[in-house]
């Protein structure tokens, strides 16, 4: 976490540089604040001012764009016996942050989101928490006040699961899958990527929720598939055809693969965007590539989407297993 420290006085930079020892960041100057704060507001995770709360809200103000956009701010004392959350508690991470300042002050946190001060599961802080995307955040607002009130609420925790009437329900997304991907010596990016974007109009409700695409040693050279994961801002995992030849069709979670005897004859294994997705998940999710039952003893990876065909495209989605800490 990129850090900001803010004061005023030199009781108020005497601990700022304390804090600094432990939770390094950067230290402003006192002149400029209102620049400063502003130029800190684009470049710091976390915001910490050792001031007075009036002057931090009416340098932050013309500033704010969101809960899901602004970085943490602390405000606290220049003896650090309050260390008050003042913004993002829970999506920027202030209300843990506080926490930790305190520890080293010896003073109090001061955390006032409801979710907290109600005992409450705080779903903004559970997407935080478990790196999940928030997909809709107006509908996180309506079922914190459901949960506050004692209500019904729903959330849904699934790459893949939507529903026609969905305002009311709130969406978080796990960026758990692993697109794997086969093609045609030479695919042109342009097919390529349509191909994808069909697929992904089929398929995939939020394709934030791709961390990586992976093909077979084979396909490493091909520009298309290189310009998808580059597209998607995601790495390129190249899965070799040992591997490939070492793996159980009929074993694998979420299968069986599909054997082609043509990719078979080609390239010498029998899957290759299933397969490839599938491993690369299995990496991943820390299952290794071993061979045999231990490979198949614990299932931290499944086939999500079974091969898909485009002309001269096949595009499969593997999904890493995760546990959701509440």
């Amino acid at each position: 976490m990129k850090i900001g420290y803010f004061a005023l006085t030199e009781q108020g930079f005497a601990l700022a540089r304390r804090l600094n020892e432990q939770w390094p960041g950067k230290i402003f100057p006192k002149a400029d604040l209102k620049q400063n704060i502003k130029s800190a507001w684009e470049a710091m995770d976390a915001i910490v001012c050792v001031m007075a709360a009036g002057i931090v809200v009416r340098h932050i103000g013309p500033l704010l764009r969101g809960k899901d956009k602004d970085p943490a701010v602390i405000v606290m004392d220049t003896r650090g016996q309050w260390v008050i959350s003042l913004l993002s508690g829970h999506l920027g991470g202030a209300n843990e942050l506080a926490g930790r300042l305190a520890e080293v002050t010896g003073g109090r946190p001061v955390v006032t989101t409801a979710t907290d001060v109600e005992g409450r599961v705080a779903f903004d802080e559970v997407a935080k928490k478990n790196q999940l995307l928030i997909e809709n955040l107006p509908a996180l607002k309506y079922v914190s006040g459901q949960l506050l009130d004692k209500g019904e609420a729903r959330v849904v925790i699934d790459p893949f699961y939507i529903e026609e009437t969905a305002e009311k329900t709130l969406y978080l997304r796990p960026q758990t899958l692993v697109l794997g991907v086969g093609c045609k010596k030479d695919m042109a990016p342009e097919r390529m990527a349509g191909a994808f974007q069909a697929f992904a109009g089929k398929f995939l409700p939020d394709i934030r929720c791709i961390r990586a695409v992976a093909t077979v040693d084979r396909k490493a050279g091909e520009a298309a598939i290189h310009a998808l994961a580059e597209g998607l801002e995601v790495p390129l995992m190249i899965i070799s055809r040992k591997m490939i030849s070492h793996l159980d069709f009929e074993s694998v979670p979420g299968g069986p693969l599909e054997y082609s005897p043509f990719v078979e004859k080609t390239l010498g294994v029998g899957s290759v965007a299933e397969a490839s997705a599938y491993l690369a998940a299995k990496s991943m999710a820390g299952g290794g590539y071993e061979t045999g039952r231990q490979f198949m003893e614990k299932e931290t990876a499944r086939l999500s989407i079974k091969k898909q065909k485009y002309e001269g495209i096949t595009f499969a989605a593997a999904e890493i297993r995760q546990t959701i800490d509440l």
